[in-house]
């Protein structure tokens, strides 16, 4: 009847339903993935109705999956602080 799904993984431009079919986890789960550190920054929106190239996504979850990608630390180490003690009243 020519009736279509509405998540094609064959699309060249990719949304989160796409990529939430492709992990096989819901929407909600896959926010966490696209917000994450190394993946592709969105072609235009960077809140609501975010796309990315299929390439790009696909790249991503494969050096990912191979370990490629280093995660990136935010924080700061202070050498010179020492840790408190903790103190007992008696």
């Amino acid at each position: 009847m020519g009736v279509r799904d509405p998540v094609d993984l064959n699309d060249s431009v990719w949304t989160l339903l796409h990529i939430a079919f492709f992990l096989g986890q819901s929407p909600d789960r896959v926010l966490s993935v696209v917000n994450s550190f190394g993946f592709p920054v969105p072609l235009a929106n960077q809140k609501r109705n975010r796309r990315w190239l299929a390439s790009d996504v696909k790249e991503f979850f494969n050096k990912r999956s191979q370990g490629l990608l280093q995660v990136n630390s935010n924080v700061k180490v202070n050498r010179h602080q020492s840790p408190k003690s903790m103190g007992f009243k008696k």
